[in-house]
């Protein structure tokens, strides 16, 4: 089904972990799969990766309000052995996680156009979109759609880099 979505899209968990993802995802913000599995986690991507970071404009703002919705899932989970791991893990990682996560802010809202810089392409601005699983309420299906034809060009180029890339590694990798 994610393959399907046109743009960026993922399935997550509650804590913000990424269970899986499709190819535009990849394309636009980086393959997740090299990652560790505890690192393929929306919030410590935002705080502890550099890369994931600077792709972000409106870094403070955008972390802040993703910091608040994970609050009211933390709520909601207070004695989730895998939130007490991130939150530990993001204290460590981060000196604006340390230094906010004690503000006890809660919010679902937030700009769903979200901007990101992207190297070699420069800015897009995404519509992004969650969905809860009906099957899973704990699931959250995440999808980013341009918002403007400059943005949606720029996904599909990014699209067409990435497929080439992997076409060029099958090809080199009977």
């Amino acid at each position: 089904m994610l393959d399907g979505v046109t743009g960026p899209a993922y399935l997550a968990t509650a804590s913000m972990h990424v269970i899986a993802w499709n190819a535009a995802l990849s394309a636009v913000f980086g393959d997740l799969s090299p990652l560790a599995p505890e690192d393929r986690n929306m919030l410590w991507l935002v705080f502890a990766s550099p890369a994931h970071r600077a792709a972000i404009p409106d870094w403070e703002t955008d972390a802040r309000v993703m910091l608040a919705r994970f609050r009211i899932e933390f709520g909601r989970h207070r004695d989730d052995p895998a939130f007490l791991a991130l939150i530990e893990r993001l204290q460590l990682a981060s000196a604006e996680f340390r230094q906010w996560w004690p503000d006890h802010d809660v919010s679902m809202r937030g700009d769903r156009a979200k901007r990101f810089e992207v190297h070699g392409v420069g800015r897009m601005e995404l519509e992004q979109s969650s969905f809860m699983v009906e099957e899973s309420p704990d699931m959250r299906l995440v999808v980013y759609t341009p918002v403007d034809a400059q943005s949606a060009q720029k996904v599909g180029l990014l699209q067409r880099r990435w497929n080439a890339r992997r076409a060029r590694l099958s090809s080199s990798h009977p």
